[in-house]
């Protein structure tokens, strides 16, 4: 191989076209050589910097290859007697990564992510003491309709009446601005669903329990709220509240037990194959 000064080296960057990429060498340590086609990645093309910079990123590129290969030598000198430490954690290191590089991907093609309502059902009402609310949660809806919007009296008394719900419905599908997010299946933490409407009670959770239709006002707004359901902290979880959690939960336990498959088959094999003897 060729040693080639930084000045030398750039003149060659500059002409690229030209270059036995395998011949160069810009910096020499020892026995050990940096070449120019393991920094070019790092060099800008030709004419994007002035050659006084060009030989400076050069310099400095060389100096830090240097600096790291000079401290990865003076650690194993001043380290002697940890070194064999460092080589097992590096050894240990590797197979980890191997062994968890073999496992993703044999779970990947292997575990079966299909899960049935019946399975969740059936876990929820095996594990029902393990879903206790840690606050409470309603299943409600609103529609809000400016406060100045025609027949509003009329409107409050329709939206009351489950008699006149048609009118109510038509009238709402008129004047509606604004609505809350979710179904009317859905369940929201209670704290999240009262911050989205004006309520004022000293109680809302008992409000809500016994008002399941009711509207309230701001300064611009009337919100006709519904309210299907609601529940307390410290009671069960509803299944549609926690079934995408319990379905993670059955789905991490396939996988756990199909690593656990992994390591029972492997041996198994061994001792089939003869290469693993245990007395």
């Amino acid at each position: 191989m060729r040693f080639i000064p930084v000045i030398v080296a750039l003149s060659l960057i500059s002409c690229s076209q030209n270059l036995t990429r395998n011949d160069e060498v810009v910096a020499q340590l020892g026995g050990k050589e940096l070449l120019l086609e393991e920094i070019e990645d790092q060099l800008p093309k030709a004419g994007t910097l002035a050659e006084a910079d060009s030989i400076a990123l050069v310099q400095t590129i060389a100096r830090n290859w240097a600096k790291n290969e000079l401290l990865v030598e003076a650690a194993e000198f001043n380290l002697k007697a940890d070194l064999r430490d460092f080589e097992d954690l590096v050894r240990q290191y590797r197979n980890d990564l191997l062994k968890h590089a073999y496992i993703e991907r044999y779970v990947s093609e292997n575990l079966d992510t299909n899960v049935s309502d019946e399975e969740v059902a059936a876990y929820y009402e095996e594990n029902q003491s393990n879903f206790e609310l840690k606050e409470s949660i309603v299943r409600a809806q609103y529609t809000a309709v400016p406060l100045e919007a025609q027949k509003m009296k009329e409107a409050k008394r329709w939206f009351k009446s489950r008699n006149q719900e048609s009118k109510y419905l038509d009238w709402i599908e008129v004047f509606a601005t604004k609505q809350s997010a979710y179904t009317d299946s859905s369940w929201v933490p209670l704290d999240d669903f009262l911050n989205d409407i004006p309520l004022e009670s000293s109680n809302p959770y008992s409000y809500l329990k016994r008002t399941p239709r009711f509207t309230c006002e701001d300064t611009v707004m009337v919100y006709f709220v519904s309210v299907n359901d609601i529940r307390i902290e410290n009671s069960y979880s509803p299944l549609e509240y926690v079934r995408e959690n319990i379905r993670k939960m059955i789905l991490n336990k396939r996988r756990l037990e199909l690593i656990e498959r992994i390591g029972e088959n492997i041996i198994a094999n061994a001792i089939e194959k003869g290469d693993l003897l245990i007395p």
